[in-house]
């Protein structure tokens, strides 16, 4: 199966221009797994961040990769109140998030359908990601 191509796809960042945005520094937590979800989603517009399992704090914290400038996380506890699936912390010295909550979200995918096209099209592209992972990781077994 192959995914369209990246300058094929429609930016979902042209979308949310008038979200809230904050400053962080580095070593930051913005979410930590497991903890009930904030109905949040943010937007990298500068930085480097860290995703993975664990606490960073507890030196026990296992990257799973790296999001920078350009992507976004937290789409699955914005749409289904679902815990927190993964801690994202800065790694960079500072980093500016834009933030989404559910009622722009709605005000958005209301005034701009292809918004919700672009956010199910990047969760569809990260589990097919996750599921290639799955697979390595049990066929090397």
């Amino acid at each position: 199966m192959s995914l369209p191509r990246k300058e094929n796809r429609i930016n979902i960042f042209d979308f949310v221009n008038t979200v809230p945005t904050k400053s962080f520094k580095k070593g930051e937590i913005i979410v930590r797994e497991g903890e009930p979800s904030n109905e949040k989603m943010y937007f990298i517009l500068s930085g480097t961040l860290s995703v993975g399992m664990g606490n960073p704090e507890q030196k026990n914290f296992h990257e799973v990769r790296k999001l920078t400038t350009g992507e976004f996380f937290g789409e699955i506890a914005l749409i289904s109140a679902h815990p927190r699936t993964m801690t994202v912390y800065i790694e960079s010295d500072r980093a500016q998030l834009g933030i989404l909550d559910k009622q722009n979200l709605t005000k958005i995918a209301n005034s701009n359908p292809m918004f919700v096209y672009a956010l199910l099209q990047t969760y569809v592209e990260r589990l097919i990601e996750a599921e290639q992972k799955l697979k390595e990781l049990t066929d090397g077994t």
